[in-house]
């Protein structure tokens, strides 16, 4: 018996050594192709520079934002790179995991969300994506047991949505020159329409009296909601300054905020832009 009992501990021991190779050849390969995608969105700037000439005849909610946002002679950058710390919620009745993350924010040719969530026996590593017309997600637990991977029309339509709004962060990605318009929306607001692959975003952004932004909102596509569109926002807060440009320094985002079923269900404080 004990000698049995050896052989089949050795046998486990080989298969589960056997696995966890495969699980991390897997993952290096998923990593290697993440960074090259990451590489992809790291556009560069074209010598252009920011001057109030490029912001002439916006509605005024907009001018300002611009003028909070962008110091004249900044040159105009095409993505940002960005580290945050927070919490998420996976669910309205779940306490909240905290959560480190890096993202790469090229609107409107895509972004990448890489993250490490909770700790101890409930870490979960992995990324949300958009490049390429397409969107991804895809977490493992430990970074070695998949947990959820998820393609296809309704996560792509969804991440385009998250992207647009997102462009707030890399205010020059919303200037008229990259295509995007802008109308007036009321006191304090202006609306934004940006092509994002297949889908039009239609996204409102709420100014302070300086021209910082507070809101962004949209209905932004979600397979819960149907699947169909459902109102999506992103509360900002503070502020730091990084390359000549101003971004908020704290965001809230979630599923129609201010109202009785809302799902505030990410909130973060950005801690590094590095503007290209």
């Amino acid at each position: 018996m004990p000698t049995r009992s050896r052989l089949w501990i050795g046998l486990a021991g080989v298969a589960a050594a056997g696995l966890t190779l495969l699980v991390t050849v897997g993952c290096t390969r998923d990593d290697r192709s993440l960074d090259e995608i990451w590489a992809d969105l790291e556009l560069e700037g074209d010598g252009r520079v920011f001057t109030s000439e490029l912001v002439e005849g916006l509605p005024e909610p907009a001018r300002r934002f611009f003028a909070w946002s962008i110091a004249p002679g900044t040159p105009l950058a095409r993505s940002v790179s960005l580290g945050m710390e927070g919490e998420i919620f996976l669910a309205p009745d779940r306490d909240p995991l905290p959560i480190q993350a890096d993202q790469i924010l090229a609107p409107p040719h895509g972004f990448i969300w890489r993250a490490q969530a909770g700790d101890g026996f409930m870490r979960i590593n992995g990324f949300d994506r958009y490049a390429a017309g397409e969107g991804e997600m895809r977490w493992k637990l430990w970074g070695l047991i998949p947990v959820m991977r998820s393609t296809g029309e309704d996560v792509t339509r969804s991440a385009a949505g998250r992207l647009a709004m997102e462009a707030v962060l890399l205010p020059s990605a919303l200037l008229t020159q990259e295509g995007v318009e802008w109308e007036d929306a009321g006191e304090d607001r202006a609306r934004f329409i940006i092509r994002v692959g297949q889908e039009t975003v239609e996204a409102t952004l709420e100014v302070d009296p300086e021209g910082r932004p507070v809101r962004v909102s949209a209905q932004r596509w979600s397979e819960e909601a149907g699947p169909g569109y459902d109102e999506f926002a992103v509360e900002m807060t503070g502020s730091f300054t990084s390359g000549g440009y101003t971004i908020p320094s704290a965001i809230e985002a979630g599923w129609r905020l201010g109202s009785d079923d809302e799902f505030r269900f990410f909130r973060a404080a950005l801690d590094r832009a590095e503007f290209r």
